[in-house]
Protein backbone atom coordinates (compact mmCIF):
# COMPACT_ATOMS: atom_id res chain seq x y z
CA UNK A 1 0.00 0.00 0.00
CA UNK A 2 1.22 3.61 -0.65
CA UNK A 3 1.25 5.60 2.28
CA UNK A 4 0.98 8.74 0.53
CA UNK A 5 -2.84 7.65 -0.68
CA UNK A 6 -3.59 5.57 2.59
CA UNK A 7 -6.65 7.59 2.93
CA UNK A 8 -8.00 7.23 -0.21
CA UNK A 9 -7.40 3.35 -0.12
CA UNK A 10 -9.20 3.00 3.01
CA UNK A 11 -12.08 4.96 1.82
CA UNK A 12 -12.27 2.82 -1.63
CA UNK A 13 -12.03 -0.12 0.91
CA UNK A 14 -15.45 1.37 2.72
CA UNK A 15 -17.08 1.82 -0.70
CA UNK A 16 -16.72 -1.59 -1.58
CA UNK A 17 -17.65 -3.30 1.79
CA UNK A 18 -20.64 -1.07 0.87
CA UNK A 19 -21.31 -2.00 -2.85
CA UNK A 20 -21.03 -6.09 -2.14
CA UNK A 21 -23.89 -5.46 0.87
CA UNK A 22 -26.33 -3.89 -1.67
CA UNK A 23 -25.56 -6.29 -4.15
CA UNK A 24 -25.05 -9.59 -1.60
CA UNK A 25 -21.66 -9.76 -3.73
CA UNK A 26 -19.76 -12.87 -2.34
CA UNK A 27 -16.34 -11.67 -3.13
CA UNK A 28 -14.46 -8.91 -4.88
CA UNK A 29 -10.95 -8.05 -6.19
CA UNK A 30 -9.81 -4.61 -6.59
CA UNK A 31 -6.61 -2.93 -7.35
CA UNK A 32 -5.08 0.81 -8.17
CA UNK A 33 -2.23 1.44 -10.60
CA UNK A 34 -0.23 4.18 -12.12
CA UNK A 35 1.96 3.41 -14.81
CA UNK A 36 4.88 2.12 -12.96
CA UNK A 37 3.36 -0.57 -10.18
CA UNK A 38 0.68 -1.29 -8.13
CA UNK A 39 -0.84 1.15 -5.33
CA UNK A 40 -3.18 -0.92 -3.60
CA UNK A 41 -4.99 -4.47 -3.78
CA UNK A 42 -7.58 -5.95 -1.56
CA UNK A 43 -9.27 -9.95 -1.78
CA UNK A 44 -12.43 -9.81 -0.12
CA UNK A 45 -15.69 -12.34 1.05
CA UNK A 46 -15.72 -15.84 -0.59
CA UNK A 47 -14.84 -17.81 -3.45
CA UNK A 48 -17.58 -20.24 -2.48
CA UNK A 49 -20.72 -18.29 -0.53
CA UNK A 50 -21.56 -22.29 0.37
CA UNK A 51 -18.71 -23.41 1.82
CA UNK A 52 -17.55 -19.77 2.90
CA UNK A 53 -13.98 -20.73 1.57
CA UNK A 54 -12.07 -17.04 1.74
CA UNK A 55 -11.49 -15.15 -1.67
CA UNK A 56 -7.65 -15.83 -2.63
CA UNK A 57 -5.61 -12.52 -4.10
CA UNK A 58 -4.36 -14.79 -7.16
CA UNK A 59 -8.15 -16.68 -7.73
CA UNK A 60 -8.76 -16.24 -11.98
CA UNK A 61 -11.92 -14.30 -12.87
CA UNK A 62 -13.88 -14.47 -16.25
CA UNK A 63 -13.33 -10.79 -17.15
CA UNK A 64 -16.01 -11.41 -19.73
CA UNK A 65 -16.33 -8.36 -22.47
CA UNK A 66 -12.80 -6.76 -21.25
CA UNK A 67 -11.16 -9.06 -23.63
CA UNK A 68 -12.77 -7.39 -26.60
CA UNK A 69 -9.98 -5.15 -26.37
CA UNK A 70 -7.91 -8.07 -26.67
CA UNK A 71 -9.05 -9.06 -29.33
CA UNK A 72 -8.86 -5.52 -31.19
CA UNK A 73 -5.19 -5.31 -30.11
CA UNK A 74 -4.47 -8.29 -32.06
CA UNK A 75 -6.45 -7.21 -35.11
CA UNK A 76 -3.98 -3.75 -34.76
CA UNK A 77 -1.09 -5.90 -34.59
CA UNK A 78 -2.00 -7.64 -38.14
CA UNK A 79 -2.84 -4.37 -39.48
CA UNK A 80 0.89 -2.92 -38.69
CA UNK A 81 2.53 -5.74 -40.25
CA UNK A 82 -0.08 -5.41 -43.27
CA UNK A 83 -1.65 -8.60 -42.85
CA UNK A 84 -5.12 -6.99 -42.64
CA UNK A 85 -7.18 -3.89 -43.01
CA UNK A 86 -9.46 -3.06 -41.09
CA UNK A 87 -11.62 -1.22 -43.80
CA UNK A 88 -11.95 -3.96 -45.61
CA UNK A 89 -15.63 -6.78 -45.65
CA UNK A 90 -15.15 -8.96 -43.30
CA UNK A 91 -16.21 -11.58 -45.79
CA UNK A 92 -12.71 -11.06 -47.54
CA UNK A 93 -11.04 -12.80 -44.30
CA UNK A 94 -14.13 -14.97 -43.67
CA UNK A 95 -15.97 -15.75 -47.11
CA UNK A 96 -18.39 -18.41 -45.75
CA UNK A 97 -20.05 -15.49 -43.70
CA UNK A 98 -23.14 -14.37 -44.49
CA UNK A 99 -25.76 -12.01 -42.96
CA UNK A 100 -29.02 -10.55 -44.82
CA UNK A 101 -28.40 -7.07 -45.61
CA UNK A 102 -29.13 -4.23 -48.38
CA UNK A 103 -26.60 -2.16 -46.83
CA UNK A 104 -22.69 -1.64 -47.89
CA UNK A 105 -20.94 -4.77 -46.37
CA UNK A 106 -19.91 -4.80 -42.64
CA UNK A 107 -16.48 -4.38 -42.46
CA UNK A 108 -13.90 -5.24 -39.23
CA UNK A 109 -13.87 -1.87 -37.96
CA UNK A 110 -17.69 -1.56 -38.56
CA UNK A 111 -17.97 -5.09 -35.88
CA UNK A 112 -14.61 -3.67 -33.71
CA UNK A 113 -17.00 -0.52 -33.23
CA UNK A 114 -20.48 -2.47 -32.41
CA UNK A 115 -21.52 -0.43 -35.92
CA UNK A 116 -22.85 -3.06 -38.12
CA UNK A 117 -26.28 -3.18 -37.40
CA UNK A 118 -26.20 -6.38 -35.91
CA UNK A 119 -27.75 -8.81 -33.30
CA UNK A 120 -26.29 -8.91 -29.56
CA UNK A 121 -25.97 -12.88 -29.92
CA UNK A 122 -27.62 -15.26 -27.46
CA UNK A 123 -24.85 -17.32 -26.98
CA UNK A 124 -27.62 -20.69 -27.65
CA UNK A 125 -24.42 -22.74 -28.49
CA UNK A 126 -20.72 -22.87 -26.80
CA UNK A 127 -19.30 -21.90 -30.28
CA UNK A 128 -18.53 -18.92 -32.27
CA UNK A 129 -18.54 -21.49 -35.41
CA UNK A 130 -22.70 -21.86 -34.76
CA UNK A 131 -23.64 -18.37 -33.76
CA UNK A 132 -21.34 -16.66 -36.62
CA UNK A 133 -22.55 -18.88 -38.83
CA UNK A 134 -26.54 -18.45 -37.94
CA UNK A 135 -26.51 -14.86 -38.55
CA UNK A 136 -27.03 -15.84 -42.00
CA UNK A 137 -30.70 -15.90 -41.12
CA UNK A 138 -30.47 -12.52 -39.22
CA UNK A 139 -30.66 -8.99 -41.06
CA UNK A 140 -28.60 -5.98 -40.64
CA UNK A 141 -31.07 -3.36 -39.03
CA UNK A 142 -29.13 0.30 -40.36
CA UNK A 143 -26.42 1.18 -42.36
CA UNK A 144 -23.41 0.05 -40.92
CA UNK A 145 -21.53 2.79 -39.36
CA UNK A 146 -23.94 4.69 -38.17
CA UNK A 147 -25.43 3.13 -35.20
CA UNK A 148 -24.00 1.70 -32.09
CA UNK A 149 -25.48 -2.04 -31.30
CA UNK A 150 -24.01 -3.63 -29.12
CA UNK A 151 -22.96 -6.93 -30.91
CA UNK A 152 -21.06 -10.07 -29.11
CA UNK A 153 -21.82 -12.02 -32.08
CA UNK A 154 -20.09 -9.81 -34.00
CA UNK A 155 -16.56 -9.96 -31.52
CA UNK A 156 -16.86 -13.79 -31.71
CA UNK A 157 -16.68 -13.03 -35.61
CA UNK A 158 -13.60 -11.41 -34.98
CA UNK A 159 -12.35 -14.13 -33.11
CA UNK A 160 -12.68 -16.82 -36.26
CA UNK A 161 -11.26 -13.96 -38.98
CA UNK A 162 -8.20 -13.96 -35.95
CA UNK A 163 -7.67 -17.56 -35.93
CA UNK A 164 -8.09 -18.18 -40.04
CA UNK A 165 -5.54 -15.17 -40.67
CA UNK A 166 -2.82 -16.04 -38.23
CA UNK A 167 -3.26 -19.74 -38.95
CA UNK A 168 -3.45 -20.44 -35.18
CA UNK A 169 -5.88 -20.94 -31.90
CA UNK A 170 -6.98 -17.53 -30.37
CA UNK A 171 -5.62 -18.41 -26.97
CA UNK A 172 -2.13 -18.77 -28.59
CA UNK A 173 -2.84 -15.62 -30.18
CA UNK A 174 -3.75 -13.78 -27.27
CA UNK A 175 -0.73 -15.28 -25.13
CA UNK A 176 1.81 -14.86 -27.89
CA UNK A 177 0.75 -11.41 -28.91
CA UNK A 178 -0.56 -9.18 -25.79
CA UNK A 179 0.22 -11.48 -22.48
CA UNK A 180 3.82 -11.88 -22.73
CA UNK A 181 4.33 -8.34 -22.95
CA UNK A 182 2.46 -7.21 -20.66
CA UNK A 183 3.45 -9.75 -18.33
CA UNK A 184 0.11 -11.30 -17.27
CA UNK A 185 1.89 -14.83 -16.47
CA UNK A 186 -1.24 -16.51 -14.61
CA UNK A 187 -3.78 -15.33 -16.94
CA UNK A 188 -5.62 -17.68 -19.33
CA UNK A 189 -7.02 -16.99 -22.58
CA UNK A 190 -9.77 -19.48 -22.65
CA UNK A 191 -11.99 -20.64 -20.31
CA UNK A 192 -11.65 -24.34 -20.25
CA UNK A 193 -12.05 -27.41 -17.89
CA UNK A 194 -8.51 -27.49 -16.69
CA UNK A 195 -8.69 -23.53 -15.14
CA UNK A 196 -11.47 -24.40 -13.46
CA UNK A 197 -10.07 -25.16 -10.03
CA UNK A 198 -8.17 -21.54 -9.94
CA UNK A 199 -11.34 -19.66 -10.66
CA UNK A 200 -13.25 -17.72 -8.24
CA UNK A 201 -17.04 -19.34 -8.13
CA UNK A 202 -19.14 -17.74 -9.70
CA UNK A 203 -22.51 -16.95 -8.22
CA UNK A 204 -26.20 -16.43 -9.51
CA UNK A 205 -28.92 -15.48 -7.41
CA UNK A 206 -31.10 -18.65 -6.30
CA UNK A 207 -34.27 -17.35 -7.82
CA UNK A 208 -33.04 -16.61 -11.83
CA UNK A 209 -36.40 -15.40 -12.60
CA UNK A 210 -36.52 -12.33 -11.07
CA UNK A 211 -34.57 -8.99 -9.80
CA UNK A 212 -31.98 -9.62 -6.76
CA UNK A 213 -31.15 -7.40 -3.73
CA UNK A 214 -29.16 -7.15 -0.88
CA UNK A 215 -31.21 -10.16 0.58
CA UNK A 216 -30.73 -12.39 -2.07
CA UNK A 217 -29.04 -15.75 -1.03
CA UNK A 218 -25.87 -16.91 -3.66
CA UNK A 219 -25.60 -20.35 -5.39
CA UNK A 220 -23.05 -22.13 -8.14
CA UNK A 221 -23.58 -20.52 -11.33
CA UNK A 222 -23.75 -22.81 -13.92
CA UNK A 223 -20.31 -24.06 -15.85
CA UNK A 224 -19.24 -23.51 -19.46
CA UNK A 225 -16.09 -23.73 -21.32
CA UNK A 226 -15.28 -21.07 -24.09
CA UNK A 227 -12.82 -19.45 -26.56
CA UNK A 228 -14.50 -16.56 -28.01
CA UNK A 229 -13.25 -13.41 -29.45
CA UNK A 230 -16.07 -11.38 -27.27
CA UNK A 231 -15.15 -12.62 -23.68
CA UNK A 232 -13.07 -16.23 -22.91
CA UNK A 233 -10.44 -14.67 -21.07
CA UNK A 234 -9.75 -15.60 -17.43
CA UNK A 235 -7.19 -13.37 -15.30
CA UNK A 236 -6.06 -12.72 -11.26
CA UNK A 237 -6.16 -9.10 -10.17
CA UNK A 238 -2.41 -8.57 -10.49
CA UNK A 239 -2.30 -9.29 -14.28
CA UNK A 240 -5.40 -7.27 -14.68
CA UNK A 241 -3.55 -4.75 -13.15
CA UNK A 242 -0.65 -5.45 -15.49
CA UNK A 243 -3.21 -4.74 -18.19
CA UNK A 244 -4.30 -1.58 -17.31
CA UNK A 245 -0.73 -0.10 -17.11
CA UNK A 246 -0.22 -1.77 -20.56
CA UNK A 247 -3.02 0.55 -21.74
CA UNK A 248 -1.93 3.88 -19.74
CA UNK A 249 1.43 3.34 -21.35
CA UNK A 250 -0.59 3.31 -24.95
CA UNK A 251 0.22 -0.05 -25.34
CA UNK A 252 3.70 -0.55 -24.10
CA UNK A 253 4.20 -3.24 -21.45
CA UNK A 254 7.21 -4.56 -19.28
CA UNK A 255 8.51 -7.44 -21.88
CA UNK A 256 8.14 -5.35 -24.78
CA UNK A 257 5.58 -3.30 -27.17
CA UNK A 258 1.78 -5.30 -27.73
CA UNK A 259 0.78 -2.54 -30.52
CA UNK A 260 2.80 0.69 -31.52
CA UNK A 261 1.78 4.15 -30.46
CA UNK A 262 -0.43 4.71 -33.81
CA UNK A 263 -2.16 1.71 -32.89
CA UNK A 264 -3.24 2.56 -29.45
CA UNK A 265 -4.32 5.83 -31.05
CA UNK A 266 -6.83 4.40 -33.32
CA UNK A 267 -7.83 1.80 -30.35
CA UNK A 268 -8.10 4.78 -28.06
CA UNK A 269 -10.35 7.02 -30.80
CA UNK A 270 -14.14 7.62 -29.94
CA UNK A 271 -15.97 6.35 -33.70
CA UNK A 272 -19.21 6.27 -32.44
CA UNK A 273 -21.46 7.95 -28.89
CA UNK A 274 -23.62 5.06 -28.07
CA UNK A 275 -27.08 5.84 -26.84
CA UNK A 276 -28.13 2.66 -25.00
CA UNK A 277 -27.50 4.05 -21.57
CA UNK A 278 -24.78 1.79 -20.49
CA UNK A 279 -21.76 2.95 -22.32
CA UNK A 280 -20.95 6.10 -21.35
CA UNK A 281 -19.01 8.76 -24.30
CA UNK A 282 -17.95 7.09 -26.83
CA UNK A 283 -16.68 3.93 -28.15
CA UNK A 284 -13.34 3.22 -30.07
CA UNK A 285 -11.91 -0.37 -30.60
CA UNK A 286 -12.87 -2.85 -27.47
CA UNK A 287 -13.04 0.61 -25.03
CA UNK A 288 -15.18 3.37 -23.92
CA UNK A 289 -13.93 6.99 -24.58
CA UNK A 290 -15.04 10.10 -22.03
CA UNK A 291 -14.32 12.86 -20.53
CA UNK A 292 -14.82 13.59 -16.81
CA UNK A 293 -13.63 16.74 -15.38
CA UNK A 294 -11.50 17.65 -18.16
CA UNK A 295 -9.71 14.38 -17.70
CA UNK A 296 -9.96 11.04 -20.74
CA UNK A 297 -11.16 8.12 -19.26
CA UNK A 298 -10.95 4.66 -21.05
CA UNK A 299 -12.25 1.43 -19.63
CA UNK A 300 -14.76 -1.25 -20.25
CA UNK A 301 -17.24 -3.50 -18.32
CA UNK A 302 -17.62 -7.50 -18.55
CA UNK A 303 -20.30 -9.28 -17.14
CA UNK A 304 -19.76 -13.44 -17.52
CA UNK A 305 -22.28 -16.28 -15.86
CA UNK A 306 -21.78 -14.79 -12.45
CA UNK A 307 -18.24 -13.01 -12.72
CA UNK A 308 -18.34 -9.02 -13.39
CA UNK A 309 -15.32 -6.86 -14.41
CA UNK A 310 -14.95 -3.47 -14.70
CA UNK A 311 -11.72 -1.23 -15.73
CA UNK A 312 -10.94 2.37 -15.91
CA UNK A 313 -8.19 4.72 -16.52
CA UNK A 314 -7.13 8.51 -16.27
CA UNK A 315 -4.71 8.55 -19.31
CA UNK A 316 -4.18 12.18 -18.13
CA UNK A 317 -3.45 11.15 -14.65
CA UNK A 318 -2.01 7.95 -15.10
CA UNK A 319 -4.13 6.38 -12.75
CA UNK A 320 -5.77 2.88 -13.89
CA UNK A 321 -8.36 0.47 -11.28
CA UNK A 322 -9.41 -3.17 -11.84
CA UNK A 323 -12.71 -4.09 -10.27
CA UNK A 324 -13.85 -7.71 -10.35
CA UNK A 325 -16.72 -9.77 -8.68
CA UNK A 326 -17.97 -13.54 -8.65
CA UNK A 327 -21.32 -12.77 -8.51
CA UNK A 328 -24.31 -9.90 -9.22
CA UNK A 329 -22.53 -6.36 -7.79
CA UNK A 330 -21.46 -2.86 -9.04
CA UNK A 331 -18.26 -3.40 -10.01
CA UNK A 332 -17.99 -0.18 -12.41
CA UNK A 333 -19.53 2.13 -9.19
CA UNK A 334 -16.45 1.04 -7.17
CA UNK A 335 -14.10 1.49 -10.09
CA UNK A 336 -15.23 5.24 -10.59
CA UNK A 337 -15.22 5.84 -6.94
CA UNK A 338 -11.72 4.55 -6.39
CA UNK A 339 -10.74 7.22 -9.31
CA UNK A 340 -12.50 10.16 -7.28
CA UNK A 341 -10.84 8.74 -4.31
CA UNK A 342 -7.73 8.84 -6.03
CA UNK A 343 -8.23 12.09 -7.57
CA UNK A 344 -8.80 14.01 -4.83
CA UNK A 345 -6.14 12.29 -3.16
CA UNK A 346 -3.54 13.56 -5.55
CA UNK A 347 -4.85 16.94 -5.26
CA UNK A 348 -4.99 17.04 -1.44
CA UNK A 349 -8.79 17.49 -1.76
CA UNK A 350 -11.39 16.39 0.34
CA UNK A 351 -11.80 12.86 -0.20
CA UNK A 352 -15.54 11.42 -1.21
CA UNK A 353 -17.34 9.80 1.61
CA UNK A 354 -18.85 6.70 1.46
CA UNK A 355 -22.48 6.88 2.04
CA UNK A 356 -24.66 5.06 4.53
CA UNK A 357 -26.52 1.82 4.27
CA UNK A 358 -30.02 3.87 4.15
CA UNK A 359 -28.30 6.15 1.30
CA UNK A 360 -27.44 4.16 -1.11
CA UNK A 361 -31.44 3.95 -1.58
CA UNK A 362 -31.66 7.21 -2.69
CA UNK A 363 -33.25 8.25 -5.73
CA UNK A 364 -32.34 12.02 -7.61
CA UNK A 365 -35.73 13.91 -7.88
CA UNK A 366 -37.85 11.74 -5.08
CA UNK A 367 -40.31 14.61 -5.56
CA UNK A 368 -41.29 13.63 -9.10
CA UNK A 369 -42.54 10.15 -8.01
CA UNK A 370 -44.64 11.00 -5.03
CA UNK A 371 -47.81 11.11 -5.20
CA UNK A 372 -51.43 8.21 -5.12
CA UNK A 373 -51.44 6.24 -8.13
CA UNK A 374 -54.84 3.82 -8.25
CA UNK A 375 -55.67 0.65 -10.75
CA UNK A 376 -57.92 -2.00 -10.73
CA UNK A 377 -55.35 -3.83 -7.86
CA UNK A 378 -56.04 -0.71 -5.54
CA UNK A 379 -54.21 2.27 -4.60
CA UNK A 380 -50.25 2.95 -4.27
CA UNK A 381 -49.01 5.65 -2.43
CA UNK A 382 -45.78 6.40 -3.09
CA UNK A 383 -43.96 9.20 -0.44
CA UNK A 384 -40.73 11.38 -0.54
CA UNK A 385 -39.14 11.05 2.85
CA UNK A 386 -35.62 13.32 2.59
CA UNK A 387 -34.97 11.84 -0.62
CA UNK A 388 -35.93 7.88 0.05
CA UNK A 389 -39.11 6.88 -1.48
CA UNK A 390 -41.66 4.63 0.37
CA UNK A 391 -44.38 2.59 -0.88
CA UNK A 392 -47.88 2.41 1.07
CA UNK A 393 -50.55 -0.15 -0.40
CA UNK A 394 -53.26 -2.37 1.60
CA UNK A 395 -51.87 -1.21 4.88
CA UNK A 396 -48.09 -2.60 4.19
CA UNK A 397 -45.03 -0.58 3.81
CA UNK A 398 -41.90 -0.90 1.66
CA UNK A 399 -39.13 0.74 0.67
CA UNK A 400 -38.47 1.78 -3.15
CA UNK A 401 -34.99 1.07 -4.05
CA UNK A 402 -34.00 2.53 -6.98
CA UNK A 403 -32.74 0.55 -10.45
CA UNK A 404 -31.64 1.74 -13.98
CA UNK A 405 -33.78 4.59 -14.89
CA UNK A 406 -37.00 5.15 -13.67
CA UNK A 407 -37.41 1.36 -12.15
CA UNK A 408 -37.31 0.30 -8.41
CA UNK A 409 -36.86 -3.09 -6.56
CA UNK A 410 -40.01 -3.44 -4.24
CA UNK A 411 -38.69 -6.18 -1.30
CA UNK A 412 -42.09 -6.73 -0.71
CA UNK A 413 -44.65 -9.98 -0.95
CA UNK A 414 -46.50 -9.77 -4.48
CA UNK A 415 -43.53 -7.50 -6.06
CA UNK A 416 -40.84 -10.23 -6.37
CA UNK A 417 -40.84 -10.90 -9.96
CA UNK A 418 -40.89 -7.83 -11.41
CA UNK A 419 -39.59 -4.24 -10.91
CA UNK A 420 -42.09 -0.77 -10.15
CA UNK A 421 -41.49 1.02 -13.44
CA UNK A 422 -42.58 4.84 -13.62
CA UNK A 423 -44.02 6.20 -17.03
CA UNK A 424 -43.35 10.32 -17.33
CA UNK A 425 -45.24 13.02 -18.78
CA UNK A 426 -42.64 15.99 -19.05
CA UNK A 427 -40.66 15.97 -15.67
CA UNK A 428 -43.69 14.04 -13.37
CA UNK A 429 -44.33 10.03 -13.06
CA UNK A 430 -47.73 9.57 -14.36
CA UNK A 431 -48.30 5.80 -14.16
CA UNK A 432 -46.58 3.10 -12.87
CA UNK A 433 -46.54 -0.42 -13.81
CA UNK A 434 -45.59 -3.86 -12.26
CA UNK A 435 -45.44 -6.70 -14.86
CA UNK A 436 -49.30 -6.52 -16.23
CA UNK A 437 -50.44 -4.16 -13.56
CA UNK A 438 -50.45 -0.28 -13.70
CA UNK A 439 -51.51 2.14 -11.48
CA UNK A 440 -52.30 5.73 -12.76
CA UNK A 441 -51.57 8.91 -11.30
CA UNK A 442 -54.70 10.20 -8.89
CA UNK A 443 -56.53 12.39 -11.76
CA UNK A 444 -55.06 10.82 -14.69
CA UNK A 445 -57.21 8.64 -16.59
CA UNK A 446 -56.92 5.09 -15.68
CA UNK A 447 -55.26 2.38 -18.05
CA UNK A 448 -57.90 -0.25 -18.39
CA UNK A 449 -56.38 -3.64 -18.24
CA UNK A 450 -56.08 -5.03 -21.65
CA UNK A 451 -58.57 -8.06 -22.22
CA UNK A 452 -56.89 -11.58 -23.70
CA UNK A 453 -56.99 -11.58 -27.27
CA UNK A 454 -60.16 -12.47 -29.14
CA UNK A 455 -59.45 -15.19 -31.66
CA UNK A 456 -55.86 -14.26 -31.49
CA UNK A 457 -52.92 -15.99 -30.24
CA UNK A 458 -52.02 -15.63 -26.67
CA UNK A 459 -48.07 -15.11 -26.57
CA UNK A 460 -48.14 -13.45 -22.91
CA UNK A 461 -46.29 -15.91 -20.36
CA UNK A 462 -42.95 -17.53 -19.10
CA UNK A 463 -40.55 -18.95 -21.24
CA UNK A 464 -37.42 -20.85 -20.79
CA UNK A 465 -34.06 -22.42 -21.97
CA UNK A 466 -31.17 -24.24 -20.62
CA UNK A 467 -28.79 -21.35 -22.11
CA UNK A 468 -26.48 -20.15 -18.95
CA UNK A 469 -27.03 -16.44 -20.06
CA UNK A 470 -30.37 -15.89 -20.67
CA UNK A 471 -32.69 -18.95 -18.80
CA UNK A 472 -35.91 -17.39 -18.88
CA UNK A 473 -37.77 -13.87 -19.88
CA UNK A 474 -41.45 -13.28 -19.01
CA UNK A 475 -43.86 -11.13 -21.57
CA UNK A 476 -46.72 -9.48 -20.09
CA UNK A 477 -49.85 -7.68 -21.84
CA UNK A 478 -50.34 -3.43 -21.39
CA UNK A 479 -52.26 -1.30 -22.33
CA UNK A 480 -50.19 -0.39 -24.92
CA UNK A 481 -49.27 -3.62 -26.04
CA UNK A 482 -46.72 -6.49 -24.97
CA UNK A 483 -43.56 -5.72 -23.22
CA UNK A 484 -40.77 -8.70 -22.71
CA UNK A 485 -39.40 -8.10 -19.45
CA UNK A 486 -35.68 -9.86 -18.50
CA UNK A 487 -35.18 -12.18 -15.34
CA UNK A 488 -33.09 -8.95 -13.46
CA UNK A 489 -35.94 -6.23 -14.46
CA UNK A 490 -35.37 -4.69 -17.59
CA UNK A 491 -38.19 -3.72 -20.23
CA UNK A 492 -38.69 -3.46 -23.83
CA UNK A 493 -41.59 -2.85 -25.65
CA UNK A 494 -42.73 -6.01 -28.60
CA UNK A 495 -43.52 -4.39 -32.10
CA UNK A 496 -45.68 -6.51 -34.23
CA UNK A 497 -43.74 -7.02 -37.36
CA UNK A 498 -45.17 -10.12 -39.96
CA UNK A 499 -46.26 -13.05 -38.72
CA UNK A 500 -45.96 -13.94 -34.98
CA UNK A 501 -42.83 -11.86 -35.09
CA UNK A 502 -41.98 -8.88 -33.24
CA UNK A 503 -38.86 -6.47 -32.83
CA UNK A 504 -37.57 -6.16 -29.07
CA UNK A 505 -37.65 -2.51 -28.72
CA UNK A 506 -39.26 0.86 -29.77
CA UNK A 507 -36.35 2.08 -31.74
CA UNK A 508 -37.26 1.00 -35.31
CA UNK A 509 -33.21 0.40 -36.30
CA UNK A 510 -33.11 -2.53 -33.52
CA UNK A 511 -32.01 -5.81 -35.24
CA UNK A 512 -33.40 -7.72 -32.29
CA UNK A 513 -36.35 -9.99 -32.73
CA UNK A 514 -38.52 -12.86 -31.21
CA UNK A 515 -40.78 -15.09 -33.21
CA UNK A 516 -43.36 -17.23 -30.98
CA UNK A 517 -44.22 -20.88 -32.31
CA UNK A 518 -45.78 -23.59 -31.44
CA UNK A 519 -49.51 -22.44 -31.69
CA UNK A 520 -51.52 -24.81 -29.65
CA UNK A 521 -55.60 -23.85 -28.67
CA UNK A 522 -54.60 -20.08 -29.86
CA UNK A 523 -51.58 -20.03 -27.42
CA UNK A 524 -47.76 -19.81 -28.47
CA UNK A 525 -45.99 -22.83 -26.60
CA UNK A 526 -42.16 -21.96 -27.62
CA UNK A 527 -40.16 -18.23 -28.76
CA UNK A 528 -36.95 -18.16 -30.88
CA UNK A 529 -35.40 -15.01 -29.83
CA UNK A 530 -32.20 -13.37 -31.90
CA UNK A 531 -29.56 -15.73 -32.80
CA UNK A 532 -31.12 -19.12 -32.70
CA UNK A 533 -32.38 -19.22 -28.99
CA UNK A 534 -35.05 -21.43 -28.53
CA UNK A 535 -37.57 -20.95 -25.52
CA UNK A 536 -40.37 -22.92 -23.90
CA UNK A 537 -43.51 -21.91 -22.19
CA UNK A 538 -43.15 -22.81 -18.68
CA UNK A 539 -45.76 -23.32 -16.07
CA UNK A 540 -45.05 -20.97 -13.45
CA UNK A 541 -46.08 -17.20 -13.73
Amino acid sequence: MDGDHAGAFERISGFADLSMWKGATPGMVLGVTDRERTLFASAKGFSDAVSRRALAPDALFQIGSVSKSFTCIALLQLAERGEVDLHQPLKRYLPWFSVRSRYQDITLHHLMTHTAGIILGSDATPTAWTEVWDLREEEVACEPGTRFHYSNSGYKALGLALETLCGKPYDRVIREGILEAAGMRSTEPVITNDVRRRQAVAHLPLHDDRPSNHRSEMYPAPWFEGDTGDGSICAPLKDMLAYVRLLLNGGEGPWGRAMSADSFRLMATPYITPEDGLHSGGYGYGLNIETVEGHRYLGHQGGMVGHYTSILMDTDSGIGVAVMVNGPGEPEQVARFAMGCMRASSARNPLPKVPLRDEVFRTAGAADFAGRYVGPDGQLEIMDRGGTLHMAWAGREAVLEPRDGDAFFVDADGFELFLLEFEREGRRAVRAHHGARTWSREGMPEMVRPEAPAGGVRYDGHYRSHNPWLSNFRVVRRTGGLVLVMPHGASQPLVPLEGHRFRIGADERSPERVAFDGVIDGVATSAVVSGGGRFGRTFTP
